[in-house]
């Protein structure tokens, strides 16, 4: 085995929640981007279904969501155990940036997965419910740019730019635009 094969290995797991970490950001924003242009019908693309690619955007960030702290448990340098991962404050590793991932975590998965339970909540109280998704989508840009090992670097700021910048334009349109009052018939 050579010596970088070695340090590979060594960091297998730090590696693997860094990237998959990465993927949750990145798919998070794009899907809160396309859901937001949804909303406000600011889009529309014929043959292009683009609730499909926001569902599949949503699924892709829960699983990166789910592997990112999956490899956490494993990654010898932050010592997380299972509670230090999963609850909020109960690790001792950064607890404040780490908590706002783990809240953010659990919230953009329970808020993803809201929609197939809609039929049952009811459509109007999952949209209002769902509506707290870009909130929750705020902690989790905290979390990556206070806990994230590259978040200072200009690749991943860069990256990372590309879907917050664009989404983050979009919430701020749809809560500074009036909202329309209904006629009285």
């Amino acid at each position: 085995m050579t010596v970088m094969a070695a340090a590979a290995g060594e960091h297998l797991f730090w590696l693997t929640s860094r990237a998959a970490g990465i993927v949750a950001l990145l798919a998070s924003s794009a899907s809160v981007g396309v859901g937001l242009a949804m909303a406000g019908r600011m889009i529309r693309a014929k043959g292009l279904e683009l609730r499909s690619v926001h569902e599949a955007l949503s699924l892709a960030a829960m699983a990166a969501i789910a592997i990112h702290a999956g490899a956490l448990l494993f990654d010898g340098y932050v010592n997380l155990d299972l509670a230090g991962v999963t609850i909020p404050f109960a690790g001792s590793y950064r607890p404040f940036w780490t908590s706002l991932g783990i809240a953010g975590g659990w919230a953009l998965i329970a808020l993803g997965l809201s929609y197939y339970a809609r039929a049952r909540i009811g459509v109007a109280r999952w949209r209002r419910l769902h509506r707290w998704t870009a909130l929750v989508w705020v902690l989790s840009i905290g979390h990556a740019l206070g806990e994230g090992t590259d978040a200072g670097r200009l690749w991943f700021l860069c990256a990372a730019g590309i879907v917050i910048v664009p989404a983050a334009v979009l919430l701020g349109l749809r809560h500074s635009s009036p909202t329309p009052t209904p006629t009285p018939r």
